[in-house]
């Protein structure tokens, strides 16, 4: 049976006692999506998790026999509440049930439950290679990009200066539009295709943040700075400091004409992160992003891990006859099923 459970970051735990059990040469459970630990942003202090312990962009589903969870699945939606990313999909190892069977009725219930909820589309990040693949195939998935993980260890790696940035400017609401367009720059079609981020406010919520102003109480941790060389932008850079155990994080897009830009502005973004704290940070990068590749592999980051990225269009379900809309008084329709079967057509006057 698969069912709903309310938001207490469950799949997060049973992620920790994998780690714990993994280290220790034994297997709790097989995740096929799990965040990075820098997919995270900046989580809520904890007087306000206390206040507020649910999260209503996330919704969390297990599969489960007699209260036996047997796997779950997690997904987190996008600012414009029409997509979803897989955060979590994973099934617990047991001898007596196959973990592909779990899988496939996770994913198979995720997708029906976009289509109740009128999410066009699904992503997700899978590690490259990996048997599960071909479940996400099956399941109508299509790859359209690689992403590549960078680490940065200051322990083992000496900072070179940064040269002057005098088109270096904080961010500002104003450079929303000159975002998406440098988005649109770098991006390959077929990868704006496949995401369809056309609207540059969704763009910018979904990479910089609350395009509103914030107390420095709350954006003590996220930075954002542009390059702007008058015409366009010609680099966007953003911050997140790491505590604790979390290490710090770069994001990092590069116009193609400015390519020059790319390593002084990743330094300048490495010494100002360095200065809060001395843990190690992380660049995810997408693998048609020569320009910052080459400023990551410059500037001392060294590959770590290579996953696919993955997007499953959805169609919604006309649940309500006025929804659809008509030419004529009168006109029949019918929709095809999952299978072969055609449903009973539906006269409308």
């Amino acid at each position: 049976m698969i069912r709903p459970v309310l938001y207490v970051d469950l799949p997060g735990i049973i992620y920790a006692i994998d780690r714990r059990a993994r280290s220790r040469q034994h297997e709790f459970a097989n995740f096929v999506c799990w965040p990075e630990p820098v997919e995270h942003q900046l989580p809520p202090s904890p007087i306000l998790r206390n206040i507020f312990p649910l999260n209503p962009a996330a919704r969390t589903w297990i599969c489960e026999d007699h209260w036996r969870i047997l796997g779950f699945a997690q997904v987190r939606e996008r600012p414009q509440h029409i997509a979803w990313d897989m955060s979590y999909l994973a099934s617990m190892i047991r001898q007596d049930i196959s973990g592909e069977e779990i899988l496939t009725a996770l994913l198979e219930y995720t997708l029906e439950m976009a289509a109740v909820h009128g999410i066009l589309r699904i992503f997700a990040k899978v590690e490259d290679e990996i048997p599960e693949m071909d479940l996400f195939l099956r399941a109508g998935f299509q790859r359209y990009a690689r992403e590549l993980t960078y680490v940065y260890d200051p322990k083992t790696t000496t900072l070179e200066p940064e040269a002057d940035l005098p088109s270096l400017r904080r961010w500002n609401r104003h450079h929303v539009w000159g975002l998406h367009q440098l988005y649109r720059a770098v991006t390959p079609k077929r990868v704006q295709m496949a995401e369809l981020l056309e609207s540059s406010e969704e763009f910018a919520k979904l990479h910089v943040g609350s395009l509103q102003p914030l107390p420095s109480l709350f954006r003590k941790g996220n930075e954002n700075f542009v390059c702007d060389v008058g015409v366009r932008l010609g680099a966007w850079l953003r911050l997140f400091r790491g505590h604790g155990s979390i290490p710090h994080r770069v994001a990092l897009i590069v116009h193609p004409e400015h390519t020059e830009l790319a390593e002084p502005l990743l330094r300048f973004g490495i010494r100002r992160l360095l200065e809060t704290g001395v843990q190690r940070i992380f660049c995810l990068v997408r693998e048609y992003d020569s320009g910052v590749i080459t400023a990551l592999c410059n500037s001392g980051f060294k590959q770590a891990a290579i996953k696919v990225l993955l997007v499953r269009h959805v169609a919604s379900l006309a649940t309500r006859q006025r929804t659809v809309p008509l030419l004529e008084q009168r006109a029949a329709y019918g929709l095809k099923g999952l299978g072969t079967v055609n449903s009973r057509q539906k006269i409308m006057r």
